[in-house]
């Protein structure tokens, strides 16, 4: 009866942990696929999210009354504009400065010291009349931030200043 109860329980057992051990393999290689997945589809989103930004920042850039008001040099006339674009864009952060970096108009929090603004590398490759994406810190979170020139295009490229644009990557 003991050597009956042994063999059964020796089968019922070795059966128990092929088949624990198989499904617990075929389990974590299903997990595996669906991380890669998840990551692939954040990827696509970010990249969506960067061109969705891009082109937001070059229609706001190229508007003639923002070009207008930039070239001006003066805060007090650029503020209003940016304040209604930043609305609009329902954006967390735009940022407005001249050909030197000096800031025209704020909207929204920045927690990088004002004489520091005009060297970030986003601003700096702006008014070197490239676009510059990157990441800020903020208290919330981070913000991503575009940065495009505003420029005026003849035969030659006049760059009035910089645009930066900001969304939040926070918990919400």
């Amino acid at each position: 009866f003991l050597a009956s109860a042994a063999l059964a329980v020796v089968s019922i057992g070795a059966a128990v942990y092929f088949v624990s051990r198989t499904t617990t393999r075929e389990a974590e290689a299903e997990l595996q696929r669906g991380l890669i997945e998840a990551g692939t589809l954040v990827d696509e989103q970010c990249a969506t999210l960067v061109r969705t930004l891009t082109v937001m920042a070059r229609l706001v850039a190229d508007a003639p009354r923002l070009k207008a008001a930039v070239d001006t040099g003066d805060p007090p006339t650029v503020q209003p504009l940016a304040v209604g674009y930043q609305e609009q864009l329902n954006a967390a952060l735009m940022l407005l400065t001249d050909r030197n970096g000096h800031i025209l108009a704020e909207v929204g929090d920045v927690e990088i010291a004002e004489g520091a603004i005009g060297s970030l590398p986003e601003i700096r490759e702006a008014l070197a009349g490239r676009e510059a994406s990157g990441f800020w810190p903020h208290a919330d979170g981070v913000l991503q931030v575009m940065s495009v020139p505003i420029a005026v295009r003849t035969v030659t490229t006049d760059i009035l200043g910089a645009l930066t644009v900001g969304f939040r990557l926070d918990n919400n």
